[in-house]
């Protein structure tokens, strides 16, 4: 784990880093069709999910040759097949989001290069080589931000940036050949097609409304609101969702494996040897987040400039949304490490509906404001149903969870009482509380 949260901050340090530097060379306009991009490319992959890493990572035969070599076929034909898709679908989502077409036919050739990767990636997490795996990650973001960073510097459009995506993409292809001793080659096994197909079902349909649960947000957004509006708020959601990632990253390369590997063995002494680790984590994470909600703005003031200022108060509202998400992410992993995705899928499905009815509304009487309440609170049903999974499991953390929460809301408290003591305000200062007074009117009027 400590590999794992180090390099990650490092790669965090880095894309923060780039983050700022291509603020300064991208229009917010820009930085909202990189946004809605991204986010389109990310949805058509997980659309075809098959949970292809979950099969190498948690079936028993999931090493040997024959098996990932027969997942490694189907990574390639589903990353053609994600190609075709893009290319077909660019016109019509260009014309819905106001961005060239030519930026959703790159991000298909990108989805394809993924595709060719080696499944030496995979087999590093089975086996917990997390070291290796993890300075290979962090490598590949390094390379990959100098790229785009360069790309914008020759020209700052859309389409530059994602011919810079594209190159990195290669750059990561062709290099995780390199990373085991384990060839890939022609071969496939009905058998194990089967037995991958049969278990990713239910990660199809967990990654499709995994998906929407994350990215709803963005491509509401992104399409009811000015490209200048989503550009500031794609500055705030991806500083937000850091940490979250991080999380995400630690359940699958730690939680997810460890819980895994225990199968057949008691979960009392598998969930008291998660605990002390889980715990841990969770402290670490309530100071970091607390951190980011008392300084949130000032960070925003200070690393940008006026135009993306807005963000500075849409970041610490989100901030106490990704407390609830971490521990979703962490609690997700664990039940998944047991063979059981159907609570992640129940999980997801509550999101989303909770998105469907609460943003259109929320957006509808408050704006943006509106809408960025409705993303903090979302993982309030999630949690509750992966909860109720827990419990049937027996594998639950509520109480750890419960002392967790209350720790973090200590700190924000205390770090926020600092800063005010200080003279710096609050950070909620300048929250365009507006919106909320206007509504209240009229209310009031009505009545």
């Amino acid at each position: 784990m400590a590999w794992t949260v180090g390099t990650y901050a490092a790669s965090i340090v880095t894309r923060f880093g780039s983050n700022i530097i291509l603020s300064r060379l991208l229009t917010p306009e820009t930085f909202g069709m990189v946004m809605i991009v991204n986010t389109v490319r990310q949805g058509v992959d997980l659309s075809a999910d098959v949970g292809l890493a979950q099969n190498v990572i948690q079936n028993k035969v999931g090493g040997s040759p024959e098996f990932f070599n027969t997942a490694w076929i189907m990574q390639i034909v589903r990353g053609v097949f994600l190609c075709v898709v893009l290319l077909i679908c660019a016109a019509p989502i260009g014309q819905l989001y106001s961005v060239p077409e030519s930026a959703f036919a790159l991000s298909g050739a990108i989805l394809l290069v993924a595709g060719l990767a080696s499944t030496s990636l995979l087999l590093l997490h089975r086996r917990l080589q997390l070291a290796k795996l993890t300075m290979f990650d962090l490598a590949q973001d390094v390379v990959g931000a100098a790229i785009v960073i360069m790309a914008a510097l020759v020209s700052p459009t859309i389409n530059s940036l994602m011919i810079g995506v594209l190159i990195a993409a290669l750059i990561r292809t062709a290099t995780s050949y390199f990373l085991t001793d384990d060839r890939n080659r022609i071969a496939f096994n009905k058998t194990y097609a089967w037995e991958i197909l049969t278990f990713g079902r239910w990660i199809f349909l967990s990654s499709i409304l995994m998906f929407l649960c994350m990215s709803f947000d963005r491509l509401y957004i992104g399409h009811v609101a000015p490209l200048a509006v989503v550009g500031v708020y794609a500055i705030a959601r991806t500083l937000a969702d850091m940490p979250i990632l991080l999380a995400s990253r630690i359940g699958y390369s730690v939680v997810f494996p460890v819980v895994s590997e225990a199968q057949g063995h008691a979960r009392a002494d598998t969930r008291a040897r998660l605990s002390a680790i889980r715990f841990k984590l969770l402290v670490v994470a309530a100071a970091s987040v607390a951190f980011g909600i008392s300084v949130a703005d000032l960070a925003v003031h200070l690393a940008y400039d006026a135009r993306y200022h807005e963000a500075g108060w849409m970041l610490p509202i989100l901030l106490f949304g990704v407390w609830l998400a971490i521990l979703c992410s962490i609690n997700e992993y664990a039940i998944l490490g047991f063979g059981k995705p159907s609570y992640a899928v129940v999980a997801n499905g509550t999101k989303l509906a909770y998105y469907l009815i609460a943003l259109p509304l929320a957006y509808r009487y408050l704006g943006i404001l509106g809408a960025i309440m409705v993303v903090a609170l979302s993982d309030l049903g999630r949690y509750a149903v992966i909860g109720v999974g827990q419990k049937r499991e027996q594998f639950s953390f509520l109480t750890q969870d419960a002392v967790a929460t209350l720790l973090f809301l200590s700190m924000v408290l205390a770090m926020s009482g600092i800063r005010s003591l200080a003279g710096f305000g609050s950070a909620f200062d300048t929250v365009p509380l507006n919106e909320i007074a206007g509504l209240l009117g009229t209310l009031d009027g009505g009545n």
